[in-house]
């Protein structure tokens, strides 16, 4: 056969392994299509994406979603929904957000965290300005009183900002606030239970704020004291001192003021710290014997310096 011949058979091979494929792609998608007409939503999403796999398309993505988001694979429904809307251009960046959204309700919904964090995270790469308010009664509920799953650091700062009512925001806020604190995230809380307790908006919320705070303020000085950065940690503590005295962790931190003090030299200001922690203290009051204790070693180092 001639060289012509031989490339004239090559290219005539070529087409028709690219037909196969094209014809490949299109009876998975029509065997998709039947499936999910018979409510087989699993089988749709298998058919789906073998087509998918010989060619994406937008509309393609776009079954593969619905199927999914049908089956209950809300993990492959947001896959399938941020890929429409990341490669199906300008034109359908909306249908893959409302994709994302309906996942999302429905992860609430069934409790999924893996598939409610999947859509918020695609919702965030596609559509970061886009409000999730339409469920935020939802997402707090979600969450619960004590948030305990990292995925709330995803949801509460959506529900918050949508929630509409400044009393909801600063309960939402709080939530959010604590689940950092939780996830030893104690630097970043410190601020919202600073804004949360300043507010007072939310009366539920303020005083609880304000002792959160203190307890974050009481970690992050103790952090500071272990890793030698003791400037640092006496900021901690005086911030942690600021509220209400009688308070065990406030009297908490005047014992650490005075430990700062006291490795610094200045034993006057270390007894007057340690003396503010004793301040209503019960009898057999624990903090109070630490106090009188350390009070103790100042007094004996004074002794030695004189």
């Amino acid at each position: 056969m001639s060289r012509v011949g031989r490339e004239g058979a090559g290219v005539a091979a070529a087409i028709l392994l690219l037909a196969g494929c094209a014809g490949a792609a299109a009876d998975h998608e029509m065997l998709g299509d039947r499936a999910y007409a018979e409510r087989h939503f699993a089988d749709a999403l298998v058919e789906y994406r073998l087509a998918l796999k010989q060619g994406p398309t937008a509309p393609l993505r776009a079954k593969a979603g619905a199927a999914a988001l049908h089956a209950g694979d809300l993990v492959a429904a947001a896959e399938e929904y941020r890929a429409l809307a990341e490669e199906g251009g300008a034109q359908r960046v909306t249908e893959g957000a409302d994709g994302l959204e309906r996942v999302a309700k429905a992860a609430v919904e069934e409790d999924d965290r893996t598939g409610l964090a999947a859509a918020l995270t695609g919702l965030r790469a596609v559509a970061a300005g886009r409000a999730l308010g339409g469920f935020a009664q939802q997402l707090a509920q979600a969450a619960g009183t004590e948030p305990r799953s990292v995925d709330a650091l995803n949801v509460l700062p959506y529900a918050a900002a949508a929630a509409g009512d400044a009393r909801r925001e600063d309960s939402l806020m709080y939530l959010y606030a604590t689940a950092l604190a939780r996830f030893g995230r104690c630097e970043q809380a410190v601020s919202v239970f600073e804004a949360v307790a300043r507010r007072q908006r939310e009366p539920a919320v303020t005083a609880p704020a304000q002792r959160s705070l203190t307890s974050c303020a009481l970690a992050l000085g103790q952090r500071a004291l272990d890793s030698g950065q003791a400037e640092r940690a006496e900021e901690w503590f005086r911030r942690a001192a600021l509220g209400d005295e009688r308070d065990a962790l406030a009297r908490a931190a005047y014992i650490g003021i005075g430990d700062v003090l006291f490795a610094r030299g200045a034993f006057a200001e270390a007894a007057e710290a340690y003396q503010r922690a004793l301040a209503g203290a019960a009898p057999g009051d624990s903090l109070a014997q630490i106090a009188a204790e350390k009070l103790n070693q100042v007094a004996n180092a004074g002794a030695v310096i004189r």
